[in-house]
């Protein structure tokens, strides 16, 4: 029987992890697409069947429950996002860190990986910032007095106008996730009023959108922890540590996959865009593994691994900030369903939790390194 050589290994292990977590990444897509065609379906047939009752079709048709089940696994997902900054990310910035600065005979007490995750929020922060005054004062320089508005507003205007009031906002984002169908309003209006209104009323009652510039970040700082996730399998050196790795990796990123798709479809980005996103992030892992088989030799340098634990610690800053601004409050600031979402949060953090407790790559605690590298610097 012939044994596969470690370069095989790696090269099954590539092609698997793209499949794979572009597979799962895809699936809320799928799911959104499904569900608005039920949707929609229901819908028409309501309207046949009971004319202007259809409207109270959002009260008992498929619409609740849809946007119910992607609110809780969006807790779910943020759950995910909370375990992964805090549990994997920093830990590794500390972990790389504390042996550059050994390696370089730099002691210090200052918290020079939080200082780098912090130094990434504020450029997301900044970032985002500078974005959103320039679109308002390009709407500002474009608006029109109330008394010389035409009759004929221009509808790309006010949605770009609804875009901007909801990047600006305290969350930047819905209560619960659009999917371009705009809840109806209650069958008390009169129907005049409601066709009137309608386009109006789909952008300020139906709640916001998640921010699409904090979803691109979200999969920038995503992408970036997975080619660092795979340079860690493309630099091992025997079959048994590439499996080893591979066992949790995969695992880590099929779930990371799902719940980038997740924010992803609930942003304001296209299909397209939204696919070929996943599809980026699907090849970053698989691009890092090719990486590591390149230059095994090379990242062992302190250099390189100085330029890993500041990439890495700009990305967690990123991941600070998505999680805290996006994720969490676009679910917490709706009314239903609370202790809910709080019991799906915790489910997702705790499945993080039990891959990385499990994962074969076990290393030795950060503390008890850093203790042995003071004991030797003393």
């Amino acid at each position: 029987m012939t044994t596969l050589s470690v370069e095989s290994v790696k090269g099954i292990i590539l092609t698997a992890l793209f499949l794979l977590t572009f597979i799962v990444g895809v699936i809320p897509v799928k799911l959104v697409n499904v569900w608005k065609k039920r949707s929609l379906t229901a819908e028409q047939a309501s309207s046949i069947n009971t004319g202007s009752n259809s409207d109270n079709q959002d009260e008992s048709g498929l619409k609740p429950i849809f946007k119910r089940v992607i609110s809780l696994l969006s807790c779910f997902a943020a759950g995910v996002f909370l375990a992964t900054c805090f549990l994997d990310l920093l830990p590794g910035v500390r972990r790389t860190m504390t042996h550059v600065l050994y390696s370089f005979n730099i002691f210090t007490g200052f918290p020079i990986p939080e200082f780098i995750m912090v130094l990434g929020f504020f450029v997301i922060l900044i970032t985002e910032q500078v974005v959103l005054t320039y679109k308002e004062k390009r709407i500002h320089d474009n608006s029109v007095p109330n008394d010389k508005k035409p009759l004929l507003t221009n509808e790309n205007e006010n949605w770009q106008e609804d875009s901007v009031r909801s990047d600006h906002s305290i969350t930047g984002i819905r209560d619960e996730p659009d999917f371009e169908v705009s809840v109806q309003s209650d069958a008390s209006n009169e129907k005049e009023t409601r066709l009137s209104r309608s386009d109006s009323h789909s952008h300020h009652n139906s709640i916001l959108p998640h921010s699409s510039l904090r979803s691109l970040i979200l999969l920038i700082a995503l992408s970036m922890h997975s080619v660092f996730e795979g340079l860690a399998v493309g630099l091992q050196k025997t079959t048994g540590d590439v499996v080893g790795i591979f066992a949790a990796l995969i695992l880590h990123k099929s779930i990371l996959g799902f719940s980038l798709g997740l924010n992803l479809v609930q942003s304001r980005l296209s299909q397209s865009l939204v696919i070929r996103s996943i599809f980026g992030f699907s090849i970053s892992a698989p691009l890092g593994v090719g990486v590591g088989m390149g230059i095994m030799n090379l990242w062992d340098s302190s250099t390189s691994s100085l330029v890993q634990g500041l990439l890495q610690g700009v990305a967690t800053g990123t991941f600070v900030y998505v999680t805290f601004f996006e994720v969490l409050p676009h679910e917490f600031n709706s009314q239903s369903d609370r202790l809910l979402k709080v019991l799906f949060l915790i489910l997702g953090y705790s499945t993080v939790t039990g891959i990385l407790f499990l994962s074969g790559d076990i290393k030795k605690p950060f503390c008890v390194v850093e203790s042995e590298m003071n004991g030797h610097h003393k």
